[in-house]
């Protein structure tokens, strides 16, 4: 939400949430603009986009990106969170280096501020009021709250794997660094189902959605906190591990959901939870960026701007074979070169739905 590049397409976003064929908006947002100080909540950033999609009627998607963007009260003495930083290479030619700043996520006073902070979240949504809506109205609305509280500067279950380089950036050995912080896979797995159990207490009746990445979303590092090298193409053993603790205790009332979505294959971990009983969604694919959203990839493996309405249909269609009861689209492409392609697959879905979802 805040993301400077948004700043200059206020308009472009609103004209997308007004389409017939858009049910509504994903927000995510992050931890450290909404709790800038210890349980003091600023909850402006995260009003003006839900009063926007109360006025439309529309439905609601939330997440509070963690990660990089979890306060910096968290490694303050008295609450104690440990910090680990990580510098990242950001551009093949090591052009824009970061310094990612990443808590221990199983430490106890992360978990417990964490947690506080969705619990207020929900009492905020409950109580919020929208002009000529209804109380309650907001709270209604949301239909997704996203397990957020993993990750790095996405809303994508994940932390720092990156491996060392000798570029510009002098990127980290992100494995070592966890290694020497005490990461091992069963205080993640812990820690995320903590995560999710709060989350679903705070939320009784929304889906909660877990949004993952097929490789690199941890390092390969055992219970015994030895670093391993893990199979080549193989999905997180992490991430799998996750899944198969989480489909059970939520079934249905989980989203397991890839945020890449293109024409062809899809993850596997992704269409297993789907078959164990897990609602499955996708996110089209950002490759275009802000200005432009979705691409396409063409031979050779390269992406490349959609060019033509099949394009899109493609993908759209590859959602739905696989799967997808739900599918986040970028902003850029709701527009009325596309608009048939996003009009067939939101009838063809809504068809599709049994009642009540």
């Amino acid at each position: 939400m805040n993301h400077p590049s948004l700043k200059n397409f206020d308009e472009m976003y609103d004209a997308a949430l007004a389409a017939d064929y858009i049910d509504g908006a994903a927000i995510s947002i992050e931890w450290n603009l909404v709790e800038p100080n210890p349980h003091v909540y600023d909850w402006s950033y995260l009003d003006k986009w839900v009063e926007k999609a109360i006025l439309l009627n529309k439905k609601l998607s939330l997440g509070i990106i963690a990660g990089h963007f979890a306060p910096e009260w968290l490694y303050d003495p008295q609450i104690g969170v440990p910090r680990n930083n990580f510098n990242y290479n950001r551009n093949p030619r090591g052009v824009f280096c970061s310094v990612l700043a990443q808590p221990s996520p199983w430490h106890p006073a992360y978990l417990r501020e964490y947690g506080a902070m969705i619990t207020a979240l929900s009492g905020h949504l409950r109580d919020m009021q929208v002009a000529g809506r209804p109380r309650g109205a907001v709270y209604d609305a949301v239909r997704i709250v996203k397990l957020s509280g993993i990750n790095v500067t996405t809303e994508e279950l994940r932390v720092a794997a990156n491996k060392p380089d000798d570029g510009p950036c002098k990127q980290s050995d992100a494995t070592a660094i966890w290694a020497d912080a005490g990461f091992t896979p069963n205080r993640i797995l812990s820690a995320w189902m903590k995560i999710a159990t709060e989350t679903a207490q705070a939320f009784p009746d929304k889906t909660l959605a877990v949004d993952i990445i097929h490789r690199g979303a941890f390092p390969s590092i055992d219970d015994n906190g030895q670093i391993y090298t893990p199979s080549h193409d193989a999905p997180d053993d992490l991430t799998v591990m996750i899944l198969n603790a989480a489909v059970p205790m939520f079934r249905d009332r989980l989203m397991v959901k890839w945020n890449a979505l293109w024409q062809a294959k899809a993850p596997q971990e992704v269409l297993d939870a789907g078959h164990k009983g897990a609602q499955i969604g996708w996110q089209m694919n950002g490759f275009m960026g802000v200005r432009e959203g979705s691409g396409c990839i063409y031979k050779p493996f390269v992406a490349r701007t959609c060019e033509t309405i099949d394009d899109f249909r493609a993908i759209l269609d590859n959602g739905i074979a696989k799967g997808g009861n739900y599918i986040e689209i970028q902003a850029p492409n709701v527009n009325p070169t596309y608009a048939p392609a996003f009009e067939s697959t939101h009838r063809r879905m809504k068809e599709a739905l049994t009642p009540g979802r």
